[in-house]
């Protein structure tokens, strides 16, 4: 083969390739787009709306056993009990109710760490945790924990709950395990994780969708069940 036909054939596989690129590109930046119009329905629809938690039985009866579950590790109350103990105790301790609550929620291989972060911007984009569906992970916010503040320390406790609700709506929705739920609430949840809002998009939006309305509503659940 020549030089310019060894040169054209190199040219056309670039020019094959950058096409394909910027065809992929173009697709991807389609498909951003349909979700940023999707979402700003969505949160349309979200304001608009006054809509109420309601569980079904699966998280009924979730919510007692979480119940039964904190008052036996906490007989003397949440706050009472990790003010008797040192920071690193403190640090076990959450460590031991992550794991117990991912085997009471049924969730399988979902890694778990305390951060604490180093800077006043950090403390705030944490929050009190989060959880990262893509790397099976589950944060809590070290500064929390290592605080004098009880009512942090409580707050903490049920982020596990709430957070660990998460994981287990995505183990839900990918069929991972079957808890059942109908399929009504999983396609709910199955869309929102496409078009998930973000409390600096819009608080108040974020708080209503479909995702976060669960969790803090189960959340809250727990609480009512602690005071019975």
């Amino acid at each position: 083969m020549g030089f310019f036909s060894r040169t054209y054939e190199a040219i056309s596989d670039w020019v094959e390739g950058l096409i394909y690129r910027i065809t992929g590109r173009s697709e991807e930046w389609r498909l951003k787009r349909e979700v940023i119009r999707e979402k700003r329905r969505y949160i349309g629809h979200l304001l608009n709306s006054e809509i109420q938690y309601e569980p079904e039985e699966p998280d009924r009866q979730l919510a007692l056993q979480a119940a039964v579950y904190l008052k036996t590790k906490f007989p003397n109350g949440i706050q009472e009990t990790i003010a008797e103990m040192s920071v690193d105790e403190r640090m076990r301790l959450f460590e031991e109710l992550a794991e117990d609550v991912r085997d009471l929620f049924e969730v399988d291989k979902i890694q778990f760490e305390i951060v604490t972060p180093e800077t006043e911007e950090e403390f705030r984009s944490m929050g009190l945790g989060f959880y990262y569906n893509s790397e099976k992970l589950l944060c809590l916010n070290g500064a929390c924990i290592q605080c004098d503040n009880p009512e942090l320390w409580e707050e903490q406790v049920y982020t596990i709950f709430h957070e660990m609700k998460h994981a287990r709506q995505y183990a839900a929705v990918s069929k991972t395990h079957d808890y059942g739920y109908s399929e009504d609430l999983l396609e709910t949840w199955k869309y929102n994780m496409v078009v998930y809002i973000s409390p600096a998009e819009c608080d108040e939006a974020y708080r209503k969708q479909a995702l976060e309305k669960d969790s803090f509503g189960f959340e809250d659940m727990i609480r009512e069940n602690m005071k019975l």
